[in-house]
């Protein structure tokens, strides 16, 4: 075709039909490159000045206190939890030793609210007719009343009575339920015996536990005072800061604009301007001192919370009728010495805390690359803008998807190209292929109404129960974000191993085969081998492919801003997460422009994007390197 346009001489404006396909495509490929430039430019743009309004952010945070209260606020979570998981095994244990009592206990107060909301009239009626002594009213009362006890109790359902199924075993305990209700005087308000018995022996069964409960959840009533004291000074000093300092911005911009005006519109707006009641200097040192002043309370609240929490965890129980309760236990027994450390360096770190102290540039790097903590302006605290989680996340579902992805789809790849029959690659590639076809958010609502109920449904099961993080207690959790990411990695992954695999020379397998290798041996040794360059380049592409993810992952990780528990083991791939293209496809709705929040989600796109341009250059040097075109 070349010859035959050379041949008629075809050209327009001096060039010929073959010049203009070529700058046709040239200059397409140059139109690419600059959008990518564009798009890499304005992230730029916005990222950048993320790190000067966080170093502000940060000044800001240690001049009003509001750094020292966070001392004070991890001090109160971390024992927070370990009170949550005494209540929990406090429950748990009530309910195995004393469920039948447990349950005539709290099902009566559930039929002794329906009596009293239901039977409202016939009691206030019941009640004057004892007032006035008239024996005839009375009888016609209290006829009423039981009459319509007896209708109430007749029609409640047993499911909303004992809704946790305390009774359903116990048909004896359940009937004396019913007909201590029966005799139940709203008047008098008398609990019935056996219900007073029921109460009497949880009382006296669960003494110890209680005991040992009680001591714990009062160890901190004194730090969380005096953190909710600190709190509300800390955020009274900030929000006068703010509003200082948007008073002095606002009279700067409009002594600025007065200069372009004249006559009367420049002394009203310069009038206006002076009005402004604002501080030259802040005065930080006085506002921050009863915070500076707290640190002696501080210290006795915190030894009064060792010294209880202490004995409350050694008076716990040893013994139980409850495996959960014995595995909450011993979570709080293993948890406490970690917790008692962190105390002890959360009280040094702020024996060290002063308000003036400079905060450095770096701080503003370090914290946003290595915070573990993301909470937006929107909490009523702080910000916090803590990148760690949400690269965590996405590294971890990125390699849960690589380990389930890979074997499928370069064993597909080797299978189809190498081994198997013409109908089988007519009808194995198109399928493959197809999948990606399937859109995202479907993707996601399988995930959601399907994958997500089949792994906690059968994760109990003997044969997978043993696997760490089994089972599994929640349905949205990186595990499950990480096989549907698989299936979409798959098809790209899939067709570029098989481009590697024609790419290998014929004459490679042909010679292999005349030796006497099998077609095994020849794909294993001979063709695998050559093309392995093309395959770690689409495992590259197809990692691409899967940490730039959007909408999956937003639907089925589970959204929760956290580190994982390491604890766990490979045990955390069961844990909810939340990833870097996640959150800015969550949040980047609600958030203002030009806010620091606004500019936090930017430069994750930055780190995202650079990611990503990695990835494909790594993906296209390893091509090169090793001599193979894919």
């Amino acid at each position: 075709m070349a010859n035959k346009f050379q041949s008629k001489g075809r050209r327009l404006f001096g060039v010929g039909i073959q010049g203009w396909i070529k700058g046709f495509f040239r200059g397409n490929a140059g139109v690419s490159m600059g959008v990518i430039f564009l798009i890499f430019l304005f992230l730029v743009f916005e990222a950048v000045r993320f790190f000067p309004d966080h170093h502000r952010e940060l000044k800001l945070v240690r001049r009003t206190g509001q750094e020292y209260v966070d001392f004070l606020r991890r001090e109160a979570r971390g024992y927070q939890e370990i009170s949550s998981y005494t209540n929990q095994a406090y429950f748990q244990e009530l309910d195995a030793r004393f469920g039948v009592q447990r349950g005539l206990v709290d099902g009566f107060e559930v039929l002794q609210g329906m009596i009293e909301d239901g039977a409202e009239p016939d009691i206030e009626a019941l009640a004057e007719a004892r007032d006035v002594s008239d024996p005839v009213a009375l009888r016609a009362a209290e006829k009423r009343y039981w009459g319509r006890v007896g209708e109430i109790v007749d029609s409640a359902e047993r499911s909303s009575v004992d809704s946790f199924g305390r009774l359903s075993t116990e048909e004896s305990a359940w009937q004396s339920l019913l007909q201590a209700a029966r005799r139940y005087d709203a008047v008098e308000e008398e609990t019935p015996d056996i219900i007073l018995a029921a109460e009497a022996g949880m009382e006296s069964g669960m003494a110890e536990f209680r005991k040992a409960k009680a001591m714990i959840s009062s160890a901190g009533s004194d730090l969380k005072n005096l953190r909710d004291r600190l709190v509300r000074i800390a955020s009274a000093t900030r929000k006068d800061a703010e509003t200082n300092y948007s008073l002095g911005m606002r009279k700067k911009a409009l002594l600025e604009g007065s200069g372009k005006l004249d006559g009367k519109a420049r002394e009203e707006q310069v009038a206006e301007a002076e009005a402004l009641k604002v501080l030259d200097q802040f005065p930080f040192e006085v506002r921050v001192q009863p915070i500076i002043d707290s640190h002696d309370e501080h210290q006795k609240a915190a030894e009064h919370l060792k010294e209880q929490l202490k004995k409350g965890i050694a008076a716990l129980p040893t013994e139980f009728s409850s495996e959960a309760s014995k595995r909450l236990v011993m979570k709080i027994r293993e948890a406490e010495p970690a917790y008692l450390e962190a105390l002890d360096q959360s009280l040094e770190e702020a024996s060290e805390w002063t308000w003036n102290e400079e905060v450095n540039w770096s701080s503003s790097v370090s914290r946003f690359f290595l915070g573990k903590e993301w909470k937006t302006a929107s909490g009523g605290w702080r910000q916090l803008y803590g990148f760690l989680p949400l690269f965590t996340g996405s590294v971890t579902i990125s390699m849960i998807a690589l380990c389930f992805a890979l074997p499928f789809s370069i064993g597909a790849a080797i299978y189809v190209n190498q081994l198997s029959s013409r109908w089988e690659r007519s009808f194995m590639k198109p399928a493959i292929e197809m999948i990606q076809a399937i859109p995202s958010i479907v993707l996601g609502f399988f995930g959601i109404m399907v994958l997500g109920n089949m792994l906690v449904e059968y994760s109990d099961s003997p044969w997978v129960s043993w696997l760490p993080g089994f089972p599994i207690t929640e349905r949205l959790n990186m595990l499950n974000a990480g096989m549907l990411l698989a299936l979409m990695a798959i098809p790209t992954i899939f067709t570029l191993c098989e481009d590697a695999l024609n790419n290998v020379p014929r004459s490679f397998s042909e010679a292999s085969l005349a030796l006497g290798a099998s077609r095994f041996q020849t794909v294993q040794r001979v063709v695998v081998p050559a093309a392995i360059s093309g395959i770690l380049a689409a495992v590259l592409l197809g990692l691409g492919r899967i940490i730039g993810e959007t909408m999956v992952v937003l639907l089925v990780a589970g959204n929760r801003i956290a580190m994982p528990d390491w604890g766990d083991g490979l045990g955390i791939i069961t844990q909810p997460s939340h990833t870097m293209t996640g959150i800015i496809a969550q949040e980047m709705g609600e958030v203002s422009e030009g806010t620091l929040h606004y500019r936090a989600l930017f430069l994750i796109g930055l780190v995202l994007f650079v990611i990503s341009l990695l990835i494909n250059l790594s993906a296209q040097k390893l091509t090169k390197r090793l001599g193979a075109h894919v």
